[in-house]
């Protein structure tokens, strides 16, 4: 795809830019149009900025020059190692990120961005899925695959990995990498074999995080919502109260997405997993301040409830596509550090 050129000093501009969590995506936008040299943000005081975008960021911490420094680090490494990367408002920016009401200010990508054109479906679940749930998601996965979708998920252990193979396997081959870290480093690192097999099978990896920034635990959270929004349905194929892929499931329905629910989620390694989960929660609730709301909360964001409010649930890839197809809606769930060979010369 054809796409505007840009100088580097414009390019290292937006990478500070991006690296500002304290402005949203419209002051980024701002502060992109307005300044004209990475030197104007990267030296500019917490007063200068706050007077551009019209908000007091007095009490925000910027170090600018630090910042430069990991943006210039960052370019070096996206020269390197071919890392591409599209901004919001690109002609190319996935068009379903566009419909978030936190957009990611940039992605950063290795592979075929045009696959998520494609239909696309979005598979979560946990890490500790039990045998039959891996099977479940490799089997839904690849039977996707057959039928020409673009699978979605996180490279994590358990139902994540387990989908992207089951993509692999089947006749398309397209699945997409979500990462919670920059895009130069696989997070599990184990799992790097796989995210090679992706990008040579024209799928993508992609980050909204510069590259050389490290997963930490909170940035897998924030990626979640990047792999709900990414399709118009999420399918949780096994995942116990109030675990991340529970989380993704309520981002989806905030971007008016679908969740279904594959039937892995009830037998009865499920429940005993769920058996686990609840003994957790129960610690959490002694152990932590707050511990008691936190476990409730947790433990209402379950399949279960989701179902028993009318969310559908699918045994396998076919009766998804029947049900989808026919535009299920009884209730209306659709709410108003290892490197990559790819990356080393």
């Amino acid at each position: 795809m054809l796409r505007m050129q840009i100088s580097e000093n414009e390019i290292i501009k937006r990478l500070i830019l991006s690296e500002a969590s304290f402005l949203t995506l419209k002051e980024k936008t701002l502060l992109q149009k307005k300044l004209d040299s990475f030197n104007d943000i990267a030296l500019m005081s917490n007063k200068e900025l706050s007077s551009i975008i019209n908000r007091d960021l007095i009490k925000t911490f910027w170090d600018g020059k630090k910042v430069l420094k990991k943006a210039q680090t960052a370019n070096f490494l996206m020269q390197k190692f071919g890392i591409r990367w599209s901004f919001f408002g690109d002609s190319d920016y996935p068009a379903l990120l566009t419909e978030m009401k936190d957009s990611p200010y940039v992605i950063f990508y290795r592979g075929n961005l045009d696959c998520l054109k494609a239909n696309c479906v979005s598979m979560v679940g946990t890490r500790r899925a039990t045998f039959t749930g891996k099977n479940a998601a490799f089997d839904f996965a690849r039977e996707a695959s057959d039928n020409g979708e673009t699978v979605i998920s996180g490279l994590a252990y358990g139902i994540d990995i387990a989908s992207h193979r089951g993509a692999l396997a089947g006749k398309s081959a397209k699945t997409v990498a979500v990462l919670p870290g920059g895009i130069d480093s696989i997070v599990p690192a184990g799992h790097s074999k796989t995210a090679v097999q992706i990008v040579e099978n024209d799928g993508l990896i992609l980050s909204e995080y510069t590259p050389g920034t490290p997963a930490q635990p909170f940035r897998f959270v924030q990626r979640n919502r990047i792999i709900a929004a990414l399709s118009p349905v999420t399918v949780v194929v096994q995942a116990p109260a109030g675990s991340g892929a529970m989380i993704t499931a309520g981002l989806a329905l905030d971007y008016n997405r679908y969740v279904f629910f594959h039937e892995a989620c009830f037998n009865q390694e499920a429940k005993a997993l769920d058996s686990i989960n609840a003994q957790k929660l129960s610690a959490m609730a002694l152990r932590e301040k707050n511990g008691q709301k936190k476990a409730y909360v947790k433990s209402q964001n379950s399949p279960e409830r989701y179902v028993s409010e009318g969310a559908p649930v699918v045994k396998n890839y076919a009766e998804y596509f029947t049900l989808k197809n026919e535009d299920f809606c009884g209730i209306n769930l659709k709410k108003e550090k290892e490197q990559l060979d790819l990356f080393i010369d």
